[in-house]
């Protein structure tokens, strides 16, 4: 492996395992970390790939950007979850940042769904199980989906910090196409 793939590698998990740790403190991620992180990854792609990586630093923010964003707009993520899938984008450029964007969304999937299941095991929150066959019930008979809010206590109502599934996801799509050797 190259000495500038360590180096993005060393910082892109210093970025993200930051964001986790601030947001698991405070359910927040501070722009300036991720700003720096942008700031950071746009200068690293100019060293190492010139122009060029100009060019791949700004569309990877906007790749970044616009994956998380309908999530955002629908609730279901911070606004700093979509900065700091941006600033990834800086690091890696539009087609790693998809890629790892889809790895981190299905394991935050994966942590929704163990949210779900834990209702079945724990008495402490409500399930969401009923809601969700109303929904699917709903769908069949009329063919129209239909949204039903979490109620107060819901499992699925609470939020969780989606810089960890981002976390995870990207770290683990870097293993996956840097192999370390």
């Amino acid at each position: 492996m190259r000495y500038e793939h360590l180096l993005i590698l060393g910082l892109i998990l210093l970025l993200i395992w930051s964001a986790v740790a601030w947001d698991l403190r405070s359910r927040r991620i501070p722009n300036l970390l991720v700003m720096a992180g942008a700031a950071l990854g746009i200068l690293l792609q100019v060293i190492t790939a010139g122009p060029g990586g100009v060019l791949a630093a700004i569309t990877g923010l906007l790749v970044g950007l616009a994956i998380l964003m309908p999530g955002y707009l629908m609730g279901f993520t911070g606004a700093g979850d979509a900065k700091l899938m941006a600033a990834v984008g800086t690091f890696i450029g539009p087609w790693g940042v998809l890629q790892a964007a889809l790895a981190s969304i299905f394991v935050g999937g994966v942590i929704a769904l163990g949210f779900a299941f834990s209702a079945l095991v724990s008495r402490q929150s409500i399930s969401p199980w009923r809601r969700y066959g109303l929904m699917l019930k709903t769908l069949t008979v009329t063919g129209k989906p239909l949204y039903i809010a979490p109620q107060e206590g819901e499992v699925m109502g609470r939020k969780f910090p989606f810089a960890v599934s981002i976390a995870i996801g990207t770290t683990g799509w870097m293993i996956w196409q840097w192999p370390l050797g």
